[in-house]
């Protein structure tokens, strides 16, 4: 893999030194920075030098315009430009620096017509979940198991849900799904790079996360190769050592599609009698045709007992422990009572998901 080289131009240099030290030092090596702290430096550099995008100094633009040849520009804001200047983006001075890269990222994306890879790490590991049964506490499942996990990795979140219940609960990201769907479906566009630049970090829970679709209908334009593609990309996300895919309880080919793309399948489910039904009929259906196999070797059950459930029983039907084995089994508490409780649990939520978080973390150093 190529870093794209990144040059960053401005005349505070202990601002741009800090920048090009953090930005060398990431993991994921996606660019490579060099800096320029005087005009006349920048000017050699974009004669001579191949720079793929300039973080340039507003207040430089004008002196050295004449010398800017194909790079992507991005302007390095202290507040707001003029209107000349509104040919190119700028992204502010003064806010962390993942949050400048990420604006990069989402910026050259949708300039760069070159394909584009990121590293992937070793132990890049991506876990849908989903049940085909409604009713079972997914969502919160795959909150608190995204916090858990976040504690000490970088956990990214993706619901994949095509009505989302997830909306209000999270704040808005830079970009969102339809960002990503609009890439999926742009010839040219690296939908990877397009994605690092539409996240958010939940500033609770600690994960990283991506905001739904503006329209639900723009779902009905994804075909299943599409859904591959963006696993795919997922994978391509070195900054990420886990990703969670939460997934709508349908089984349609787009679904299909991702779970057969990610590496382990967890599926919730409740012991009442009416999910248990629904879920031997979904096994059943391996008998039926043999593409659904790979499937169920990958699913490992839940138990998800966060609420009393009339007609509880206790005991799993041969038929379904003998396709998908349990591999654990949480523990009804209030804190998973509400998805914005999970978010804000603290330490409280460790001792609820342990099981999981042990089982999880098995299944990852496979």
């Amino acid at each position: 893999m190529k870093s794209t080289r990144l040059w960053i131009a401005d005349p505070e240099a202990p601002y741009v030194d800090a920048f090009r030290e953090y930005v060398n030092l990431k993991k994921s090596h996606l660019f490579q920075v060099q800096m320029c702290t005087e005009q006349e430096q920048l000017q050699r550099a974009l004669s001579s030098e191949e720079i793929e995008i300039l973080l340039i100094s507003a207040k430089w633009y004008e002196d050295v315009k004449g010398f800017i040849r194909n790079e992507c520009v991005i302007f390095l804001s202290e507040g707001t430009l003029p209107k000349e200047l509104g040919r190119y983006p700028a992204v502010y001075k003064y806010q962390s620096a993942d949050n400048i890269l990420r604006e990069i990222m989402y910026y050259y994306s949708e300039q760069d017509e070159e394909e584009y890879y990121t590293q992937v790490p070793k132990d890049n590991k991506v876990i849908g979940v989903y049940s085909p049964v409604e009713g079972v506490r997914k969502n919160k499942f795959a909150f608190a198991l995204g916090q858990i996990l976040a504690e000490d990795r970088n956990v990214l979140y993706l619901n994949l849900e095509e009505i989302d219940s997830v909306k209000d609960i999270f704040g808005k990201t830079p970009g969102n799904l339809s960002d990503i769907f609009l890439a999926l479906k742009t010839r040219g566009v690296n939908v990877a790079v397009k994605m690092k630049g539409c996240v958010g970090k939940e500033p609770s829970a600690g994960f990283y996360y991506i905001s739904g679709v503006d329209s639900i209908s723009e779902y009905e334009e994804i075909n299943k190769e599409d859904m591959k593609h963006l696993i795919i990309a997922v994978r391509e996300l070195a900054d990420y050592d886990l990703v969670i895919v939460d997934l709508w309880s349908g089984f349609t080919d787009k679904t299909k599609a991702i779970l057969n793309e990610v590496e382990t399948i967890l599926v919730p489910a409740v012991l009442d009698e009416g999910s248990l039904s629904k879920l031997g009929r979904f096994v059943s259906e391996s008998k039926l045709h043999d593409i659904y196999e790979p499937l169920l070797k990958k699913m490992k059950l839940i138990y998800n007992k966060v609420e009393a459930h009339s007609g509880e029983i206790t005991a799993l039907p041969d038929s379904i422990s003998s396709r998908i084995p349990c591999c654990a089994s949480i523990a009804k508490s209030s804190v998973l009572a509400k998805k914005r409780n999970i978010l804000q649990a603290g330490d409280m939520i460790f001792e609820v998901m342990k099981p999981i978080f042990q089982t999880v973390m098995e299944e990852r150093a496979k």
